[in-house]
């Protein structure tokens, strides 16, 4: 009899697994230093899930002792895993597209009927005037428009105007600060009078979601660094705002009816899964960010701010709870953001590890190439579609700035979910059903 072929996410599982058992270390001991749950961790190593990143599989790698070759192979493993892990996620919200399972008490969605189509007119002569002055109108419109697009671009705004004359009354002899390529700026002695301005102040523009960020200004506050300017800085950052407690509870608002909705995901597949779906997190956003230095020179982190850009009413969007695989014990929310708040702040909260308490820590941080820091930061709203990101404070040597911690360059979204209807998902019945 032969034994069934090992599949590419079991292979790396097992790995993941023998790495574990080979360092003497607990879940939780090696969850702390790689900054997920040990729940989260027991899934990797079980295979019940595979990391949507590999930074994770790299600490782990190193904390149990892997180097050079070993660390090759492991990454060939994890690529190959997550190109299976990607192939199952894309046949299972294939098949949920395909199949729609009617929920008792709820009517089937019915496709909207065609519209009719427009009965025929005579082609009088006095329609034909008619269209063709239309036409004529139209095009004419168009041409202003284009004309109007390329005035505006050659001659700058009023506001452009004023910013310009501010920036050249602020960069006088008196500013002593000497802006380097990646915004950051280089301090040098100052004289008496000088006063510095506190971080983000200033006018802000308020955005809806999914518009661009504001770009960087020449004092180095903008945070949302290209590629080049990100390459100067002495650190690295990444982010995941699909942080779930306990790796299985949250909340997402789909505008979708439960029969439309692919089973929950595992907290390393949510991404793609409410990506498919257009889901929008609900109640709170878990944040994780990673941060390590460039070298063996310290970065320390200074402050962290919250920018809400946009508040709107929650849209009315059913409601589903992720609850399936919960059971770890690792809750370090280190940040907690109340988003209701007129002026929100990241406060410093205090976490539990399997019993043990994690006290909370506030800033200042310091950072460098072997020694990374991770940051949770839990977003939560009641009454708000809140739309937010974070600044960074950071200082190195004689060097100085702040970035935009954000989502790929847009901001996060949190919309709180009160009086929406609520499901969850029924293992034994495989569908979605109003919670009790």
């Amino acid at each position: 009899m032969s034994t069934p072929r090992e599949t590419e996410t079991e292979a790396f599982a097992r790995r993941l697994s023998e790495l574990r058992d080979g360092s003497g270390r607990s879940y939780g001991a090696l969850a702390r230093r790689v900054g997920v749950s040990a729940s989260t961790l027991h899934r990797y190593c079980s295979g019940q899930t595979v990391p949507m990143e590999y930074t994770p599989v790299e600490r782990l790698a190193r904390l149990c002792g892997c180097q050079g070759e070993e660390l090759t192979a492991l990454h060939r493993l994890w690529v190959r895993a997550d190109a299976d892990r990607g192939r199952r996620q894309e046949s299972g919200a294939g098949a949920a597209g395909r199949e729609v399972t009617a929920v008792p008490g709820e009517a089937p969605e019915a496709d909207p009927a065609p519209a009719p189509e427009p009965l025929a007119e005579p082609d009088e002569p006095g329609r034909r005037g008619r269209r063709w002055a239309y036409a004529t109108v139209l095009a004419a419109a168009v041409l202003a428009l284009v004309l109007l697009i390329a005035f505006a671009e050659n001659f700058p705004s009023a506001a452009d105007r004023r910013q310009s004359a501010a920036e050249q009354v602020g960069g006088g002899a008196n500013d002593s600060s000497q802006p380097h390529p990646d915004g950051s700026r280089s301090t040098a002695p100052a004289s008496p009078d000088a006063t510095a301005s506190a971080p983000g102040d200033g006018p802000r523009v308020s955005t809806g979601h999914g518009q661009r960020p504001p770009e960087a200004t020449a004092s180095g506050r903008s945070t949302a660094p290209s590629e080049p300017e990100r390459s100067r800085l002495p650190f690295t950052w990444s982010t995941n705002d699909h942080i779930w407690q306990n790796g299985c509870g949250h909340t997402y608002l789909v505008n979708r009816g439960p029969a439309h909705v692919p089973p929950p995901p595992a907290e390393a597949d949510a991404e793609p899964w409410a990506r498919s779906v257009g889901a929008v997190h609900g109640a709170d956003t878990g944040v994780r960010i990673t941060v390590q230095g460039k070298s063996d020179k310290a970065v320390v982190l200074e402050a962290m701010h919250v920018r809400v850009t946009a508040r709107r009413a929650p849209p009315k969007h059913n409601a589903f709870r992720m609850n399936l695989g919960c059971g770890g014990a690792l809750t370090p929310r280190l940040f907690d953001v109340d988003l209701d708040k007129p002026r929100p702040i990241a406060r410093s909260m205090a976490g539990n590890d399997a019993g043990e308490p994690i006290p909370a820590v506030s800033f200042p941080y310091k950072v460098s190439a072997t020694d990374p820091e991770t940051l949770l930061v839990t977003g939560r709203t009641v009454g708000c579609d809140c739309d937010w990101y974070l600044e960074l404070e950071w200082s190195s040597g004689d060097r100085s700035g702040t970035v935009r911690i954000d989502d790929s360059g847009q901001p996060f979204r949190t919309s709180g979910i009160q009086d929406r209807p609520v499901f969850d998902y029924g293992t034994g019945s495989g569908r979605w059903n109003p919670a009790a």
